[in-house]
């Protein structure tokens, strides 16, 4: 019978996972969330609203927290159109079969921003000769290793130019977003950091208190302006609609739809889109070269014939792009739209379709090859009211069914109904939340697994060729990463001793039992991340951050587990020590904690071998220890690296996991 009935179950979920799927065209639009996550995508959702209405394509807006991951979506075809920073877009030319078709310029028409070095406003230092001095008591932030402001063009400009390494220069490197590097020097964490121009004036308009606590010692050439990348195998029809859309928004329609535009552009920092092609990468691949060049020169590992070699070899593709930018030619088109634009500003009761028809033009005008046309995805639709229906449906189907045949035969022991009810009611509960969450948790993917399985195997096989050259840095690292899980683990103790003891109730009356309980739970409930970074504002990046984030959640695990061995105690010696003439204190010390000390030791052996593990989780706020360099090797794509970390991490893990075996063996 129940055979039967679980057949029936999958043929009844099947149908209704798949009874209202439309097919609907989705372009999926990333961008990359180097702030506040939430802030950057409801920023961007009203332009997404408008793309999907004027394309005719279901646009949806996924962010990541890091270049690296929406690169990596881009090149698994799940990201076919993104917003990147040039040495991230670059990178996603490389390796994700991605092309430019679009540049954003500022409201006022600037083409570019600036790379800066801040410090705190009381610094001594006041140029950027004082920051290279090298003498390690510097503490200094790069940016992502993909942002172009934050890392690339501080590289080129600065350190390569001179020959030399940050890691060797400073006493201390970290690697995190722009806003993260800014708070760190306003606050004194950092002695200096990179940032960009476009934050500065953010900060201006949103935290003035906090842009007088730093000051600029350097700026950069002028950068381009963001590039926005598309597949190059969307299929011609979707390339037209799309960048006919980024060309004129803004700029097309009557007066209320500009309005309107131009306000969504205004609050992404946004004047408008020029075209663009991958030509917008040759100043960015100018500056990989000149670091290439400078970082080859000095690095002294190579012999004199190999730097000899190397540099023939960069100094020959750094004449061959000098060739080619002499030959491309600025494309007329930008010129003309800028001009347009004006012209619609300074006579508003003139034409207005000055930019329509230029963009028009120019699409049919422009060769467009076809290549190989990608499938824009198609994925099915469902409104939230009918996902409810659908589940509550078959949720009394199922409840229904399993009523039925949950009646005992004649001859068995009888079942009440209200029993067989609620576990009608339970079951089938069940099954229409599962039926309610397929598509919220998107489990209609799960086909996709077997048809990309050639993408997963393509990423899984950049770990195969492990590159060892910085293995010594790396146990250094995991050294730090252990001591981290053992600072931590030790300050939990500490807190969860009187937690324990204070939220047990055969120890602790109840209006004290309750709000150390109320403790305990939000310990545990905070995740170490958002804990770190809290920390981080205090004692700025680094391990100490990690060590109080793991101590505060930890405490709040162990304080549970420390409070439920206290109440399995036996009450024997409890009330030995109290029959002659004790104290509550003296119980708690001489009958309580020797009943305990082996299992509080047993639990706090296991969380360290947790906390081990946790511990790398930290890296992604600067938290340092292993997890740090992991991250930046993902971030960077050097899945080679990556490899050895996650080698010696295994291994680390294990050897922790086989001493807490053999300690709390010892113990209990």
């Amino acid at each position: 019978m129940m055979t039967r009935f679980l057949t029936a179950l999958t043929a009844l979920l099947a149908v209704a996972t798949t009874a209202q799927a439309q097919e609907g065209e989705t372009i999926v639009f990333g961008v990359v969330a180097t702030e506040q996550s939430e802030n950057v995508l409801h920023l961007w959702e009203p332009f997404v609203e408008d793309m999907s209405r004027d394309t005719g394509y279901n646009v949806e807006l996924r962010s990541a927290t890091d270049y690296a991951g929406v690169i990596e979506a881009m090149r698994a075809d799940q990201v076919q159109v993104a917003w990147l920073t040039n040495a991230s877009g670059l990178e996603a030319s490389r390796r994700a079969n991605a092309e430019v078709f679009a540049k954003f310029i500022y409201p006022d028409g600037q083409l570019g921003y600036r790379s800066i070095i801040i410090v705190p406003n009381d610094s001594p230092m006041q140029n950027v000769e004082d920051l290279v001095v090298c003498d390690g008591t510097v503490n200094f932030g790069l940016g992502d290793p993909l942002s172009t402001s934050g890392t690339l063009v501080p590289q080129a400009y600065i350190f390569a130019d001179r020959g030399i390494d940050p890691q060797t220069c400073f006493n201390q490197v970290t690697s995190a977003s722009h806003e993260q590097n800014l708070m760190a020097v306003a606050n004194g964490q950092l002695d200096a950091a990179t940032n960009n121009t476009t934050n500065i004036d953010r900060l201006q308009r949103a935290r003035p208190d906090v842009l007088e606590r730093v000051r600029i010692i350097w700026r950069s050439p002028l950068i381009q302006t963001d590039p926005i990348m598309w597949r190059t195998d969307l299929s011609a029809e979707a390339k037209a609609r799309i960048q006919e859309f980024f060309l004129t928004y803004g700029w097309r329609g009557d007066a209320a739809q500009r309005e309107h535009e131009q306000a969504v552009l205004r609050e992404l920092e946004m004047g408008g889109f020029l075209p663009a092609t991958n030509e917008h990468f040759q100043p960015i691949m100018r500056l990989e070269l000149i670091r290439d060049l400078a970082e080859t020169r000095s690095d002294t590992r190579l012999t004199e014939d190999e730097r000899a070699e190397r540099v023939a070899e960069l100094e020959a593709e750094l004449a061959e792009l000098s060739e080619l930018e002499r030959l491309v030619a600025a494309r007329d088109l930008s010129a003309d739209i800028a001009m347009a634009r004006q012209q619609m500003i300074a006579n508003p009761d003139g034409p207005q379709d000055q930019v329509s028809t230029l963009v028009s033009t120019y699409l049919q005008d422009s060769p467009r090859p076809e290549g190989r046309a990608a499938q824009i995805n198609r994925r099915p639709e469902a409104s939230q009211l009918s996902r409810m229906l659908i589940g509550l449906v078959v949720g009394l189907i199922v409840g229904f069914a399993i009523f039925l045949t949950s009646k005992p035969p004649k001859y068995a022991p009888g079942r009440m109904a209200s029993d067989r009810i609620i576990d009608a009611a339970i079951w089938g509960g069940f099954v229409g939340l599962l039926v309610w969450s397929f598509w919220p948790a998107e489990v209609f993917k799960l086909p996709l697994l077997a048809e990309n399985s050639d993408r997963m195997g393509e990423y899984v096989a950049g770990f195969a060729r492990p590159d060892f050259s910085e293995a010594g840095n790396y146990f250094r690292q995991i050294v730090i990463t252990v001591q981290i899980a053992l600072w931590g683990t030790f300050f939990a103790v500490i807190l969860a001793i009187p937690l324990g003891l204070l939220g047990a109730s055969n120890i602790a009356p109840f209006w004290i039992r309750r709000p150390v309980r109320w403790v305990m739970d939000g310990l545990r409930a905070i995740n170490e991340l958002v804990v770190a970074a809290v920390f981080v504002a205090a004692v700025g990046l680094g391990p100490f951050a990690g060590v109080l984030a793991l101590a505060f959640h930890t405490a709040g695990v162990l304080g549970k587990l420390f409070s439920e061995a206290v109440e399995a105690i036996e009450d024997g010696p409890v009330e030995g020590v109290r029959a002659t003439g004790a104290g509550p204190l003296n119980e708690v010390t001489w009958a309580v904690i020797p009943q305990v000390i082996p299992l509080w030791a047993s639990y706090a052996l296991y969380r360290f071998e947790s906390n081990t593990r946790s511990a790398t989780i930290l890296g992604l706020i600067g938290a340092g220890g292993i997890g740090q360099v992991l991250y930046e090797n993902i971030r960077s794509f050097e899945y080679g690296k990556t490899a050895v970390v996650i080698g010696m991490i295994i291994v680390a893990v294990t050897l922790v996991d086989m001493m807490s075996q053999v300690l709390r063996k010892r113990l209990m």
